[in-house]
C-alpha cells in the first residue's frame, strides 16, 4: 500500500466522527429513507426524520464528503454501497455490526494506549462483572450480549453467503460449529446440506438463542446445540468435522494450538478442522479491514487475539499433528478458510 496523503491522514486523525457520522445517520434511519425515497432534499430529509435544519446538514455535508451519500443538484442518494449494506430491513444487511462498534468497541478502545503498554486487554474494565475475557462478562451484560450476537450474525452472513459456495461441507457427516453463536452459520449449512447433522456448541445463554433460531428454522432434531466451553470442556462425540468460524481470532497462536489439539483427539479417523475467520497477510502489512480488526482483541477481547495470518494457522496445524492443510484463499471480505486433515481413514 502507498504512503498515506493528506485527506487520509485527516480521515484516520478524525475517524470517531466519521463513524458517529454513519452510525447515527443508520440510526435515525436516514439510509432507509434514501433507499425508499432517493433524490430527497435537505428540507425533505429534515422533516422526514424530524429533525432541525442545522443538524440535518451538519449530518450531509459529512456524509457527503465522505461519499456515503452523493449529493446531485439539490437532492441526495445513498452511495451503492451504503444502499446494499446500511438498509436495515435489506438482506444480508451490515448495519447491526455497527452496534457492535458503538457500544463494545469504541468504549473499550479509549483503554487502547494502555492496553498497549501493558500489554493486555485494559479496556475490559469498561464492562462491569467477572471474567477475564469480553464474552465472559458480556453473560452477565443480556443487552449488550444481544447486540454482540446480532453483529457476529450480520457478520456471518455476510461472508459465510461466500463461504458455502466455496467448500464443499457435503463431505461431512457431522460438524461442530465451536462457539457457533445464535445459530446462524449451522442453520445455513444444514438448510445447504439436508444429510448434515450440525452442533453448535457454546454457553448456555448463547445456546438459548441458538434453539430458538434452530426452531424457528424448522430444523430442531437435525441442528442440536452442546452447553460447554469447549477450551476446557470435551467436544461432543462422533463428529467429522469441527468449524471455527471467527474464533481462533480470540487467541494467541499458543493457545490456538491447544484447542488444535483436543479436536486432533476428538475427530474421527480423516476428520477435518476448519478455521474460517478474517486473514492477515504473511508479511504482516495488511489488509487494512483485518489491522484495524486486531487492536480489538488486544484492548477488549481478550488482551492476547488479532487477526493472524494464513501461515501462522497451517504452520499451527501442522505442528500439533494434522496430516495435512488446504486453504480457499479466493473469498471476498478479506475471508478465508484452512482446513487441517487428521490422518487415518479415508480423506472426507
Amino acid at each position: 500500500m502507498k504512503e498515506v496523503d493528506f485527506e487520509r491522514l485527516v480521515l484516520i486523525m478524525g475517524g470517531h466522527s466519521a463513524f458517529q457520522l454513519l452510525w447515527a445517520s443508520q440510526q435515525l434511519g436516514l439510509f432507509d429513507l434514501l433507499s425508499r425515497t432517493p433524490q430527497l432534499t435537505r428540507k425533505e430529509i429534515a422533516e422526514q426524520l424530524g429533525l432541525q435544519d442545522y443538524p440535518c446538514r451538519v449530518v450531509l455535508v459529512g456524509l457527503a464528503a465522505l461519499g456515503l451519500v452523493v449529493k446531485e443538484g439539490d437532492a441526495y442518494r445513498n452511495a451503492a454501497l451504503v444502499d446494499e449494506w446500511m438498509v436495515t430491513d435489506k438482506p444480508g444487511s451490515a448495519a447491526p455490526i455497527l452496534g457492535w462498534q458503538a457500544h463494545i468497541v469504541y468504549p473499550g478502545m479509549q483503554d487502547f494506549l494502555e492496553s498497549v503498554k501493558q500489554g493486555t486487554n485494559i479496556g475490559l474494565g469498561r464492562f462491569p462483572g467477572t471474567g477475564e475475557n469480553l464474552y465472559q462478562r458480556l453473560t452477565q451484560h443480556p443487552e449488550l450480549e444481544q447486540v454482540f450476537q446480532d453483529s457476529m450474525s450480520a457478520l456471518s452472513v455476510q461472508a459465510n453467503r461466500h463461504l458455502l459456495d466455496a467448500y464443499d461441507f457435503g463431505r461431512f457427516k457431522h460438524i461442530i460449529d465451536a462457539g457457533g453463536g445464535d445459530g446462524t452459520n449451522a442453520i445455513a449449512l444444514a438448510q445447504r446440506y439436508p444429510d448434515l447433522k450440525v452442533t453448535v456448541y457454546d454457553s448456555a445463554s448463547v445456546c438459548e438463542i441458538a434453539r430458538a433460531n434452530i426452531d424457528a428454522a424448522g430444523l430442531t432434531g437435525r441442528v442440536d446445540t452442546h452447553v460447554g466451553d469447549f477450551r476446557r470442556d470435551p467436544f461432543p462425540n462422533g463428529a467429522d468435522g469441527i468449524l471455527f468460524c471467527h474464533m481462533f481470532t480470540i487467541w494467541s497462536i499458543e493457545n490456538d494450538k491447544q484447542i488444535l489439539r483436543q479436536c486432533k483427539d476428538a475427530l474421527l479417523p480423516g476428520g477435518a478442522v476448519m478455521i474460517f475467520n478474517m486473514m492477515g497477510d504473511n508479511d504482516d502489512t495488511g489488509p487494512l479491514a483485518t489491522a484495524l480488526g486486531s487492536p480489538y482483541f488486544l484492548a477488549i477481547a481478550t488482551g492476547e487475539g488479532m487477526l493472524h495470518a494464513w501461515t501462522d494457522y497451517e504452520d499451527a496445524m501442522l505442528d500439533v499433528g494434522f496430516a495435512r492443510t488446504e486453504r480457499v484463499d479466493t473469498l471476498p471480505l478479506s475471508h478465508g478458510l484452512i482446513v487441517g486433515f487428521t490422518a487415518g481413514g479415508a480423506d472426507v
